[in-house]
């Protein structure tokens, strides 16, 4: 019994010990501190960053300026407003330039200039105002001028041969004499107009005599030659403007839409033409227009439109209007005949009258289509009766008469589109 009794116990504390240690093992575990099969992956190494300097990347430094003297070679004298020759002899710094100023100019004065860099002869514009002046050598940053060269700017004269009278809008010659520096320009303006402004005008370059415009506003002008350097006048001469007679004649009532003759009389300057508009409308506006070069009298549509309206005659230089003439606009009679009722799709014979001006046309369309659309349609140059083809779609319709010009309904009437 006894021996029985220690195996009980030896056993039992056997079993005591495994429970416990199961008990640290859950423990472990749930604390995270269980030890793993397997040892944790390495993690990679980082490169190493750069270390900061604080310090920016080296700058190749510029080299210092040279300020050794530098000589330049020039003719004595240059005619105002000539491109001047100019060899040189310096450092040549990176922005050193080469100027011609006045004489007693500051240091720090710039007239027209080239930079030594194009290379070591140079043209450099002398400037209008005639007079003692100085070529300067002068380095790009300090501006310290190393080399001067005295110049005298001699004065340039033109002049200007045309006639003495031009009619208003029309081309005309001028011979000249002058410089023909780059730039150079003959202008006709209002006589009084400022230095500086232009009108017409023509580049000396290309040659002599030249052809101008003359205004569209008859008086006093002045033909002037000017230099393309500041606009400098350098000769002036008087012209007369002169209207010339204008006159219109045409019916004094025209359907509408319809084609008319006008005759003419005028200056038939290019360009120039004869439009019909209403009366209210501002001068220097258009709508229906011939040219004058197609001869008098001239072929004019007339606009759709209904009441007074206007002839004019037109320059083609600035849109000025030389003559008007009142003339009335009536609507043209336009009737339309036709079944009650059609099938739809089907063919539908119209019988008609109205103006069959060229374009003119007779649609047929579900009502309540917007005025300007069609369908399909037949030209009224196919005469009267012609066949239209009715809308697929059954329902209320519309016939409609259509100018060709701006597509106005002229006439309308309705009929059932049957399924």
């Amino acid at each position: 019994m006894a021996e029985d009794s220690r195996r009980r116990n030896t056993l039992i504390g056997v079993i005591l010990l495994l429970v416990l240690v199961l008990l640290l093992l859950l423990l472990f575990r749930c604390q995270g501190k269980f030890p793993s099969a397997q040892p944790p992956p390495t993690k990679a190494t980082p490169a190493a960053a750069p270390a900061a300097t604080g310090q920016p990347a080296p700058v190749a430094k510029e080299p210092d300026e040279v300020l050794t003297p530098a000589t330049l070679t020039v003719a004595e004298k240059a005619p105002a407003g000539s491109l001047v020759a100019v060899s040189w002899k310096g450092p040549d710094n990176r922005g050193d330039y080469v100027t011609i100023v006045r004489k007693d100019a500051p240091n720090d004065a710039l007239g027209d200039y080239r930079e030594t860099q194009k290379g070591g002869s140079l043209e450099v514009l002398a400037p209008m105002e005639p007079g003692a002046c100085e070529v300067r050598y002068i380095t790009g940053r300090s501006h310290t001028i190393l080399g001067r060269a005295a110049l005298e700017v001699t004065p340039v004269g033109a002049s200007l041969e045309a006639a003495a009278e031009v009619m208003l809008g029309a081309p005309f010659s001028v011979a000249w004499k002058g410089p023909n520096n780059k730039g150079d320009y003959i202008t006709i303006v209002a006589k009084g107009a400022p230095d500086g402004h232009y009108g017409s005008y023509v580049n000396t370059e290309q040659g002599t005599p030249v052809g101008l415009t003359a205004p569209t506003e008859a008086g006093e002008g002045e033909l002037r030659y000017v230099s393309g350097q500041g606009r400098k006048v350098l000769a002036r001469r008087p012209i007369k403007i002169t209207a010339p007679e204008v006159t219109l004649s045409a019916p004094g009532e025209a359907i509408a839409g319809t084609t008319i003759d006008v005759a003419w009389k005028g200056p038939n300057n290019s360009g120039d033409y004869i439009t019909i508009v209403p009366k209210e409308m501002p001068d220097g506006q258009y709508a229906n227009y011939t040219v004058t070069s197609n001869g008098s009298p001239l072929k004019l549509l007339t606009p759709i439109m209904e009441g007074s309206a206007e002839l004019r005659y037109m320059t083609g230089q600035g849109g000025k209007v030389l003559a008007r003439r009142p003339i009335t606009i009536v609507t043209a009679k336009v009737s339309l005949s036709a079944p009650a009722e059609c099938a739809a799709g089907s063919d539908v014979s119209i019988t008609w009258t109205g103006p069959n001006n060229p374009g003119d046309y007779i649609t047929v369309v579900a009502k309540g289509t917007p005025d300007g659309q069609y369908a399909a349609y037949t030209v009224t140059s196919e005469g009267s009766p012609l066949k239209v083809k009715a809308p697929k779609e059954p329902g209320d319709g519309e016939i409609r008469y259509m100018s060709a010009q701006g597509g106005k309904v002229l006439s309308r009437v309705a009929i059932r589109i049957a399924p």
